[in-house]
């Protein structure tokens, strides 16, 4: 099986942070960084300031309609300004998968071992990619193509934007409109552009550590009296993946505790357009709430990935042929085991930890959310007189 290098499957991650104005081992910070932040810090206040101007029960609609635009670009900016102040502890990590990656595929044992998560993972976040490409054209493209049709239809120009926001000027001029469309749909791009690098970027090293654990457990099940010698490195390679967990989870702890906390309304808001909003939006909301059910089900499915593999390495240690050994080889084998027992895991900032469970409570989260907003809304028209 013919895997990629390490430097193809982060090429696109790099391309990505290469854009947004930085470089892999360049502590240098570029300007268009800086002026990237500041649109999508001036879309979204734009935005809030629209969303506030029309808090009222009868623009729930609305509201709902918008909701998830604030929360995917304040979402957006805290990932990528997370990763920034973690960018040196990033590419030391890199570094550090590297040089385990290369090992790993100069093996053709380990290298069968871990081919299929690697060829699984680089068409996972392919698609991912494509799908959130999709999306933001999709908004992006929504607004001329219902001018076109309206115009075609009753021979009037309607003015639209992609997204609901207030600004200190009309925009029913084509000046003015062509200005403001300009940066919403640049603001959209940078949006995307933010979130998907920096979930590409979790998956990509959650991943390869889990790799690695299973690689470990692998060699730990095959020690035996003949090769116990071998268990000093894996002792130490042990610490060394643990570490590397611990960096993990320092790096992206305040993302995913982000991602915990938007997540649930983000599907509730999109939920409560797709039922009540309306339906020229359709495909849409509903790429919108696949990409976001996507981005918490990835997180989540890497987060358990990773609780899982690290425990394997005890149940490895105690299916192996541990009986033979000497008494210092057995000593050895019980404190793999012990240290086994606390599995490693990522986390919403120690409020949450990121598997199966915390994924089951941002949907049932969600769903509660959604059904308040059912009973307590009132179609216009449907009041009493």
């Amino acid at each position: 099986m013919e895997l990629p290098t390490f430097e193809q499957i982060l090429s696109q991650i790099k391309l990505n942070f290469w854009i947004m104005g930085i470089r892999f081992y360049d502590p240098k910070i570029y300007f268009r960084f800086y002026f990237q932040c500041f649109l999508l810090v001036l879309m979204i206040v734009a935005e809030v300031s629209y969303f506030v101007s029309k808090i009222s029960s009868n623009n729930l609609v609305d509201l709902c309609e918008l909701a998830p635009c604030i929360f995917i670009g304040a979402l957006s900016f805290l990932k990528i300004l997370f990763l920034v102040m973690k960018k040196e502890m990033i590419f030391e990590l890199t570094d550090c998968l590297q040089s385990l990656y290369v090992d790993a595929v100069s093996s053709l044992r380990q290298k069968m071992l871990i081919g299929n998560e690697v060829v699984n993972l680089n068409k996972l976040l392919r698609y991912y990619f494509i799908l959130n490409a999709v999306l933001i054209w999709v908004y992006n493209l929504a607004a001329p193509v219902f001018m076109i049709y309206h115009y075609a239809v009753k021979g009037e120009v309607v003015f639209s934007l992609p997204y609901a926001i207030l600004v200190p000027f009309p925009t029913d001029m084509w000046s003015t409109w062509f200005i403001v469309y300009v940066f919403s749909i640049s603001c959209g791009c940078i949006c995307v552009l933010f979130f998907t690098t920096a979930d590409a970027l979790f998956c990509i090293f959650t991943s390869q550590i889990c790799n690695n654990f299973a690689i470990l457990s692998d060699e730990v099940l095959n020690i035996n009296r003949k090769n116990v010698t071998a268990l000093g490195k894996i002792v130490q390679r042990h610490q060394y993946l643990l570490k590397l967990s611990k960096d993990l989870d320092d790096i992206f702890k305040l993302s995913n505790l982000c991602n915990y906390l938007v997540g649930s309304l983000e599907i509730c808001a999109l939920g409560f357009s797709l039922t009540m909003g309306n339906w020229s939006h359709f495909l849409g909301y509903v790429l919108f709430l696949v990409s976001v059910l996507l981005q918490i089900l990835m997180m989540s499915v890497f987060g358990e990935n990773l609780i899982t593999e690290s425990r394997k390495v005890g149940e490895a240690a105690y299916l192996c042929d541990w009986h033979g050994m000497d008494q210092k080889a057995k000593k050895t084998i019980l404190i793999i085991m012990i240290r086994s027992h606390k599995q490693q895991q990522l986390t919403a900032f120690k409020f949450s930890v990121i598997s199966y469970g915390s994924f089951s409570r941002i949907i049932s989260t969600s769903w509660s959310y959604f059904t308040i907003l059912r009973t307590v809304y009132k179609p216009q028209g449907s009041y009493s007189t």
